[in-house]
């Protein structure tokens, strides 16, 4: 057998075992439900801002985003963010 068609062969069988594994795949979670979406971290907010005359002067569209990165106990036990570059060279006691 010649170079191409061991490539030939080869290509088919992993496209077989591919095609084998994304059908074992579906099997295997058609029964559970899809996850829950999170909630959303974030609020909206519009402001008109209109002349005495009613004529729109401005709209302002104003988001509001809260992350935690873990819950409050975790933080606590988590070492303090580095400091600044260079922040050690301005401390107190080098200052003449």
């Amino acid at each position: 057998m010649n170079a191409k068609l061991w490539v030939c062969v080869i290509v088919g069988v992993l496209v077989a075992h591919l095609a084998v594994l994304i059908i074992w795949d579906n099997i295997r979670t058609s029964g559970k439900p899809p996850p829950k979406p999170p909630e959303p971290n974030f609020e909206t907010s519009t402001t008109t801002f209109t002349s005495a005359s009613g004529k729109t002067l401005k709209i302002e569209h104003e988001f509001t985003v809260e992350t935690q990165f873990a819950p409050p106990d975790v933080m606590k036990k988590l070492p303090p963010p580095p400091a600044a570059v260079g922040a050690n060279f301005l401390t107190p006691a080098a200052a003449h």
